[in-house]
């Protein structure tokens, strides 16, 4: 055992070099996509690159509760539009939140004006505010619902959704109901969008890499032997229910502060089901599959959509048809269900999983350590005859 501790240190240390090179590229090269991105891309490939980068969020956000822990939400974009209408309400200026305009808004929160801030500080401001709104309400709804299991759980978040979305329709006085909330700033740009979608990435990489992300997928693999080991099922699968409502709050408020305004048709099950697609396309155990997911499943529909003013095939001669690009991507989306059910990636990450840690267990299982007459020096020892 003395011989291996100096090369146990060395391995720790190599690995902590990877790691640390591993996230120094991975900034870099994120940071250069967003300059180019920033600087080189036209206003509308922009707002491209925003949406893709805020739906990374929310679908990294899904896959930590449903890919993780086995839980499958359908209440996820519940907290998207918690998080849009609170950043939302924080952001306007006093002028559009007159007691004539928003009558149910208290006297403090219809004065609050950010408008003097510097935008990126007001937005920051905002987002954080509205990810630990929609993480509190994750955490009241979160304490009953996450006890069940299977289809109920998923019914009963689906209840969450409809929910919000009747409060968001019915509560006039303070989210004008049906006609939505407007003169939102924009302030959200790729910078700020991409800073958030790698938060999201990083802290769902090292929570499936810490000891909650192994309770969460014990659960998830067998909920019986979970708890025959001591592991707290409710505590696993809140820990990640809040941690995903408080990611998506914040998306929620990178999109209000994105498009100017707010809706409720915009957060019903259109939306559900597409970031659904997203997790289940890359995979549901994985956090790069989400990720890609998530760009494929914004950036596609847009290069496909001038196919819908009509084209040509050769001989064959096709006009307008709205709604082709979508019955493209299901066919897609079908094709690959059947070819391949466990999605893009399944359960593996590009290259990421050094960004989480490692737990000395999962060091001594991924190395190939040789059996050697120094390590083991009994090896060589002669076998004793068992008839002496």
């Amino acid at each position: 055992m003395q011989a291996t501790a100096p090369a146990s240190s060395a391995r720790s240390r190599s690995q902590g070099r990877h790691q640390l090179w591993l996230i120094v590229g991975v900034i870099v090269v994120a940071a250069l996509v967003t300059w180019f991105a920033d600087t080189n891309l036209n206003l509308y490939k922009q707002q491209l690159f925003v949406l893709s980068a805020i739906w990374a969020i929310v679908a990294v956000a899904l896959a930590l509760t449903s890919g993780f822990t086995g839980v499958f939400s359908l209440g996820q974009i519940g907290f998207l539009a918690i998080g849009a209408y609170v950043s939302a309400i924080l952001s306007m200026p006093p002028t559009v939140k007159q007691p004539m305009l928003l009558p149910g808004l208290p006297t403090w929160l219809a004065t609050f004006d950010t408008t003097g801030w510097q935008p990126q500080v007001a937005l920051l401001f905002a987002s954080i505010i509205a990810g630990l709104v929609a993480a509190l309400i994750g955490l009241l709804v979160g304490a009953p619902l996450m006890r069940l299991s299977g289809h109920y759980v998923a019914v009963a978040t689906m209840g969450f959704l409809i929910i919000v979305n009747a409060v968001a329709v019915n509560w006039d006085d303070v989210t004008r109901g049906a006609r939505g909330l407007s003169q939102i700033p924009t302030s959200t740009n790729p910078w700020t969008a991409s800073i958030w979608a790698a938060i999201a990435v990083y802290v769902c990489l090292r929570l499936r890499n810490s000891p909650y992300g192994r309770a969460m997928i014990a659960s998830r693999e067998n909920l019986i032997a979970a708890r025959g080991i001591g592991v707290s099922v409710l505590n696993t699968r809140l820990r990640a229910f809040v941690v995903s409502a408080f990611l998506t709050g914040v998306a929620g408020s990178l999109l209000a502060h994105q498009i100017g305004t707010v809706a409720p048709s915009a957060f019903y099950f259109a939306t559900t089901f597409n970031v659904i697609i997203m997790v289940v396309l890359g995979g549901m155990g994985s956090i790069s599959g989400a990720v890609i997911g998530a760009i494929i499943m914004t950036v596609t529909p847009e290069l496909m959509r001038p196919l819908e003013r009509g084209f040509e095939l050769g001989p064959i001669t096709v006009g307008t048809a709205y709604g082709l690009s979508n019955i493209i991507l299901a066919v897609a989306f079908i094709a690959i269900m059947i070819v391949r059910p466990q999605g893009l990636f399944g359960e593996q990450e590009l290259g990421l999983t050094l960004l989480g840690r490692r737990t000395p267990q999962q060091e001594w299982a991924g190395e190939d350590i040789a059996i050697t007459p120094e390590l083991a020096p009994e090896v060589d020892a002669p076998i004793p005859d068992p008839r002496a």
